[in-house]
């Protein structure tokens, strides 16, 4: 089962020297994760531009879909899975 956030709230993500994420923090807790799936999305380019890299993650208590917003530079939280 998964639940989509209605509201895609900023998490704080922690990179490693590949700039894949290695850590999140998301209400008030830091998770050790590894990157399952990567992609980028781009549309949109004629108004407000959408550039989205996608993180599938896993860790000891996630698994989790985040994104990289491209545009305003911020980390969201999309998908927790069950």
């Amino acid at each position: 089962m998964t639940r989509l956030l209605e509201e895609h709230p900023t998490i704080e993500v922690t990179l490693d020297a590949l700039g894949r994420p290695r850590s999140i923090r998301w209400a008030g807790r830091t998770e050790s994760v590894e990157v399952c799936n990567h992609w980028r999305i781009e549309e949109a380019w004629w108004r407000r531009p959408l550039r989205r890299d996608y993180f599938k993650i896993v860790g000891p208590r996630l698994l989790a879909l985040i994104y990289l917003d491209d545009v305003d530079d911020t980390w969201h939280l999309e998908r927790v899975y069950d």
